[in-house]
């Protein structure tokens, strides 16, 4: 899970580890956003509320040891899934894209193939800006997906048309609010209706 600071990626990162629970699918939660405390007392407040596994170090530690660490715990234990919930960058920052390029190799050396996604949460009331932070993302780590997050309030994502029409990411889910279930599947039928205030039409 890539994305900038704000974005709701922490977030997401645990409402889609409880979807693939629901789902029955086993999952562990990598939280390698090392480079923020906040961030892993976060994540682990969410976790241990959603009775999801959990692996994490302390604030500052290599983010690559932790993911190589929870990539281990993960094949170890016969999970499913692993989501590595990497640090909230600004993609002009290089000393971070470049520590997200680490944590890629060192998956890798436990799967060539790894990570198999590589999914951008956008702040859908961003608007232009996340056109130009999913470029840059998707060159440097070739996207695999989008989350849009915040679509709750006023905003509506307009965004989104930009960014398919350029780059032609999948949308996979969008953020509704704050609570476990307000991960939802993207539909484009609904999204339509909405940035044209069709709802309930």
């Amino acid at each position: 899970m890539i994305g900038v600071n704000g974005s709701g990626k922490t977030t997401t990162t645990a409402k889609l580890a409880h979807k693939l629970k629901g789902d029955g699918q086993k999952v562990i939660v990598a939280a390698c956003d090392t480079f923020r405390a906040a961030a892993v007392e976060q994540l682990r407040s969410w976790t241990e509320r959603l009775k999801i596994e959990l692996v994490a170090s302390h604030s500052g530690a290599d983010a690559a040891a932790v993911a190589f660490d929870a990539w281990q715990a993960a094949k170890a234990r016969g999970h499913d899934w692993l989501i590595v919930d990497t640090a909230g960058r600004l993609h002009t920052k290089g000393n971070l894209m470049d520590e997200l390029a680490k944590i890629r190799r060192v998956l890798q050396k436990n799967d060539p193939a790894a990570p198999q996604h590589r999914w951008l949460v956008v702040d859908g009331s961003l608007g232009a800006n996340s056109i130009e932070q999913a470029k840059v993302f998707h060159q440097s780590f070739g996207l695999t997906g989008l989350v849009v997050t915040k679509l709750d309030g006023t905003s509506r994502g307009g965004a989104l048309v930009g960014i398919y029409r350029q780059l032609k990411i999948p949308i996979y889910f969008i953020g509704l609010g704050e609570q476990p279930d307000d991960l939802q599947p993207f539909s484009a039928e609904n999204y339509a209706r909405a940035v044209f205030g069709l709802e309930g039409t």
